[in-house]
Protein backbone atom coordinates (compact mmCIF):
# COMPACT_ATOMS: atom_id res chain seq x y z
CA UNK A 1 0.00 0.00 0.00
CA UNK A 2 0.88 3.48 -0.52
CA UNK A 3 -0.40 7.40 -0.50
CA UNK A 4 0.34 9.05 -3.97
CA UNK A 5 -0.80 12.35 -5.16
CA UNK A 6 -3.98 11.60 -7.37
CA UNK A 7 -3.06 11.81 -10.89
CA UNK A 8 -5.62 12.40 -14.02
CA UNK A 9 -5.39 8.78 -14.96
CA UNK A 10 -7.38 8.57 -11.18
CA UNK A 11 -10.77 10.06 -12.90
CA UNK A 12 -12.45 7.04 -13.86
CA UNK A 13 -11.02 4.85 -11.23
CA UNK A 14 -12.27 7.69 -8.84
CA UNK A 15 -15.83 8.12 -9.75
CA UNK A 16 -16.72 4.27 -9.82
CA UNK A 17 -15.53 3.87 -6.11
CA UNK A 18 -16.67 7.83 -4.78
CA UNK A 19 -20.66 6.71 -6.68
CA UNK A 20 -22.24 5.26 -3.93
CA UNK A 21 -24.00 6.05 -1.41
CA UNK A 22 -23.17 3.56 1.05
CA UNK A 23 -19.36 5.24 0.93
CA UNK A 24 -20.74 9.05 0.82
CA UNK A 25 -23.87 8.56 2.94
CA UNK A 26 -21.42 9.61 5.94
CA UNK A 27 -19.31 11.96 4.40
CA UNK A 28 -19.09 16.02 4.24
CA UNK A 29 -21.35 17.44 1.36
CA UNK A 30 -18.22 18.13 -1.11
CA UNK A 31 -18.27 14.52 -1.33
CA UNK A 32 -21.21 14.00 -3.53
CA UNK A 33 -24.05 11.32 -4.65
CA UNK A 34 -24.14 10.57 -7.35
CA UNK A 35 -20.26 11.29 -7.91
CA UNK A 36 -19.34 11.75 -11.29
CA UNK A 37 -16.61 11.82 -13.16
CA UNK A 38 -16.67 15.59 -13.41
CA UNK A 39 -16.90 15.27 -9.74
CA UNK A 40 -13.90 13.17 -9.71
CA UNK A 41 -11.46 15.78 -12.85
CA UNK A 42 -12.48 18.87 -10.22
CA UNK A 43 -11.78 16.94 -7.31
CA UNK A 44 -8.56 16.09 -8.91
CA UNK A 45 -7.66 19.54 -10.71
CA UNK A 46 -8.71 21.79 -8.14
CA UNK A 47 -10.61 20.02 -4.44
CA UNK A 48 -7.58 18.11 -3.27
CA UNK A 49 -5.56 21.56 -3.26
CA UNK A 50 -8.28 24.39 -1.87
CA UNK A 51 -7.48 25.88 1.14
CA UNK A 52 -3.90 24.48 0.98
CA UNK A 53 -5.70 20.98 1.73
CA UNK A 54 -3.37 17.99 1.40
CA UNK A 55 -5.33 14.93 -0.42
CA UNK A 56 -3.83 11.61 -0.99
CA UNK A 57 -4.87 8.58 -2.83
CA UNK A 58 -4.24 5.28 -0.65
CA UNK A 59 -3.27 3.13 -3.85
CA UNK A 60 -2.85 -0.72 -3.73
CA UNK A 61 -0.26 -1.89 -6.76
CA UNK A 62 -1.43 1.47 -8.88
CA UNK A 63 -5.30 0.33 -7.84
CA UNK A 64 -6.38 3.35 -6.55
CA UNK A 65 -8.93 2.35 -3.59
CA UNK A 66 -9.26 5.41 -1.32
CA UNK A 67 -8.43 8.67 0.07
CA UNK A 68 -6.68 10.37 3.12
CA UNK A 69 -5.93 13.90 3.96
CA UNK A 70 -5.82 16.53 5.90
CA UNK A 71 -7.35 20.04 5.98
CA UNK A 72 -5.28 22.88 8.01
CA UNK A 73 -7.58 25.16 10.00
CA UNK A 74 -6.60 28.96 10.04
CA UNK A 75 -5.39 31.97 12.09
CA UNK A 76 -5.53 31.15 16.12
CA UNK A 77 -5.63 26.92 15.22
CA UNK A 78 -3.19 26.92 12.60
CA UNK A 79 -1.52 24.49 14.41
CA UNK A 80 -4.65 22.12 14.16
CA UNK A 81 -5.96 20.13 10.91
CA UNK A 82 -9.13 18.24 9.96
CA UNK A 83 -7.97 14.72 9.04
CA UNK A 84 -10.31 12.69 6.65
CA UNK A 85 -11.01 9.43 4.88
CA UNK A 86 -13.04 7.02 3.18
CA UNK A 87 -12.13 3.92 1.25
CA UNK A 88 -14.15 2.47 -1.70
CA UNK A 89 -16.39 -0.67 -0.34
CA UNK A 90 -15.13 -3.44 -2.04
CA UNK A 91 -11.78 -2.77 0.25
CA UNK A 92 -13.69 -2.52 3.17
CA UNK A 93 -12.60 -4.60 6.57
CA UNK A 94 -9.45 -5.28 5.08
CA UNK A 95 -7.72 -2.75 7.62
CA UNK A 96 -7.16 -0.35 5.00
CA UNK A 97 -8.76 2.48 6.26
CA UNK A 98 -6.37 2.35 9.78
CA UNK A 99 -3.34 2.21 7.62
CA UNK A 100 -3.96 4.89 5.85
CA UNK A 101 -4.94 7.14 8.78
CA UNK A 102 -1.93 5.78 10.74
CA UNK A 103 0.17 7.00 7.98
CA UNK A 104 -1.34 10.25 7.49
CA UNK A 105 -1.29 10.77 11.08
CA UNK A 106 2.60 10.79 11.21
CA UNK A 107 2.95 12.78 8.37
CA UNK A 108 1.06 15.40 9.73
CA UNK A 109 2.83 14.89 13.21
CA UNK A 110 6.33 14.26 11.88
CA UNK A 111 6.81 15.92 8.51
CA UNK A 112 4.22 18.80 8.76
CA UNK A 113 4.36 19.73 12.63
CA UNK A 114 0.71 19.81 13.06
CA UNK A 115 0.32 19.67 16.70
CA UNK A 116 -3.48 18.38 16.73
CA UNK A 117 -5.75 16.61 14.30
CA UNK A 118 -9.33 16.57 14.32
CA UNK A 119 -11.79 14.24 12.93
CA UNK A 120 -15.62 14.96 13.11
CA UNK A 121 -17.46 11.90 12.59
CA UNK A 122 -21.26 11.30 12.19
CA UNK A 123 -22.61 8.93 14.84
CA UNK A 124 -23.72 6.30 12.94
CA UNK A 125 -20.77 5.77 11.39
CA UNK A 126 -19.21 3.03 14.10
CA UNK A 127 -16.76 1.41 11.53
CA UNK A 128 -14.71 4.68 11.51
CA UNK A 129 -15.01 5.59 14.87
CA UNK A 130 -13.81 2.14 15.35
CA UNK A 131 -10.55 3.41 13.06
CA UNK A 132 -10.10 6.20 15.02
CA UNK A 133 -10.34 4.98 17.80
CA UNK A 134 -7.02 1.89 16.98
CA UNK A 135 -5.44 4.90 15.56
CA UNK A 136 -4.95 6.73 18.51
CA UNK A 137 -7.73 8.98 18.53
CA UNK A 138 -9.90 10.50 21.70
CA UNK A 139 -13.47 11.26 21.65
CA UNK A 140 -13.90 14.61 23.16
CA UNK A 141 -17.44 15.19 22.74
CA UNK A 142 -20.76 14.99 20.81
CA UNK A 143 -22.62 17.90 19.25
CA UNK A 144 -26.04 17.03 19.11
CA UNK A 145 -28.21 17.25 15.96
CA UNK A 146 -25.35 19.04 14.04
CA UNK A 147 -25.69 17.72 10.75
CA UNK A 148 -28.48 17.45 8.44
CA UNK A 149 -27.84 15.28 5.87
CA UNK A 150 -29.58 12.84 3.59
CA UNK A 151 -33.16 14.08 5.39
CA UNK A 152 -31.97 13.64 9.02
CA UNK A 153 -30.13 15.02 11.64
CA UNK A 154 -26.91 13.55 12.76
CA UNK A 155 -24.77 14.00 15.81
CA UNK A 156 -20.76 14.57 15.22
CA UNK A 157 -18.92 12.70 17.44
CA UNK A 158 -15.85 14.68 18.30
CA UNK A 159 -12.39 12.42 17.95
CA UNK A 160 -8.98 14.11 17.78
CA UNK A 161 -5.09 13.20 19.10
CA UNK A 162 -2.67 15.39 20.07
CA UNK A 163 1.50 15.34 18.70
CA UNK A 164 3.48 13.05 20.66
CA UNK A 165 4.67 15.31 23.81
CA UNK A 166 2.12 17.94 23.23
CA UNK A 167 -0.65 16.46 25.51
CA UNK A 168 -1.78 19.32 27.87
CA UNK A 169 -0.73 19.56 31.29
CA UNK A 170 -3.43 21.05 33.32
CA UNK A 171 -5.82 24.39 33.21
CA UNK A 172 -3.18 27.06 31.20
CA UNK A 173 -5.09 29.91 32.41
Amino acid sequence: MELRPYRESDVQRLAALANNLRVSRYLIDTFPYPYTQKDASWWIGEGAHANQAIARAIVIGDQLVGSVGLTPQQGWRSHIAEIGYWIGEPYWGRGIATWALSTMTREAFEERGYRRLIAPVLAPNAASAHVLEKCGYRLEGTLTEEVFKLGEFHDILHYARNAPGSERRGNER
